[in-house]
């Protein structure tokens, strides 16, 4: 008890300083378990904020459109996780394009973007990077996505992700799916994909257990994961009953162009 006390004392720490940064309008949002935001700040090349301009977020199921508030904030919540690109336009200034920022689940990602003076016209586009802050929890945690998992090397199964967040370790006899969270047994944990409950009912861990064989039918191919988060403390009052860990599972949405991929893969025997 003593150690969950001083872990979530160390992550109110960590989050509220982060907050205050963001401003009022954008400690406001309210991020679901299975969906993320975008928000920033909009200034001039003398540092002057530009209230009024007018935000565009795109992404893989369309377009949403705000404007900035009076101190140059914009925000814009509920966002299937993915890659996403801003659009900034006002009159006076050069549209200004920022793409490939990259939106994860329960966190608020940041990113501030500098107008230059002339035509709206004129679209200047460039290279920006995001800052991911969870205003409304205090959770311990990891955003595993799809750049990450596709730049090292893990099997090809959603439970090989969990190995690779902080705080995770082999549980030692409930299968590489059921790690060691925190502490507890591998068969503490709370599993989610999109929001819905997967984990065994009767023994817990990841999908259908069996005290012979362990984990049966967990191996979700990841190419249908957007990403996964791995809490490892101090989680949200919901998911209470979790003595280990919570695992967010998220998979990829669908878009209005047809495309496709081809892989290989190669692992000693």
């Amino acid at each position: 008890m003593k150690n969950v006390i001083q872990r979530a004392s160390l992550a109110l720490l960590l989050a509220f300083p982060s907050a205050s940064l963001l401003g009022p309008g954008l400690q406001a949002q309210e991020l679901s378990s299975t969906q993320g935001g975008l928000a920033g700040q909009i200034t001039d090349t003398t540092g002057a904020v530009v209230p009024g301009a007018k935000v565009t977020v795109t992404g893989s199921e369309g377009a949403r459109t705000t404007t900035t508030d009076g101190a140059g904030h914009f925000a814009v919540g509920s966002l299937t996780p993915g890659r996403y690109t801003v659009t900034v336009e006002m009159t006076g200034f050069k549209s200004e394009e920022a793409k490939n920022l990259e939106v994860v689940i329960n966190r608020l990602s940041s990113v501030s973007l500098t107008l230059q003076a002339g035509a709206v016209a004129e679209t200047v586009e460039v290279t920006a990077t995001t800052t991911e802050i969870d205003t409304g929890s205090t959770a311990i945690g990891e955003n595993l996505t799809d750049s990450f998992y596709n730049a090292v090397p893990v099997s090809r199964n959603v439970g090989s992700l969990f190995a690779t967040s902080p705080g995770v370790v082999n549980s030692g006899g409930a299968g590489t799916s059921n790690p060691s969270i925190g502490g507890a047994s591998g068969l503490e944990n709370q599993y989610y994909a999109d929001g819905v409950s997967i984990g065994d009912a009767g023994y817990g861990g990841l999908g259908v257990y069996s005290p012979t064989y362990g984990s049966l039918g967990t191996g979700i191919n990841l190419t249908f994961i957007q990403e996964v988060q791995v809490k490892t403390g101090a989680f949200e009052p919901k998911y209470g009953t979790a003595d280990g860990g919570v695992v967010q599972i998220v998979t990829k949405s669908g878009g209005t162009a047809y495309h496709g991929a081809l892989s290989s893969y190669f692992a000693p025997e």
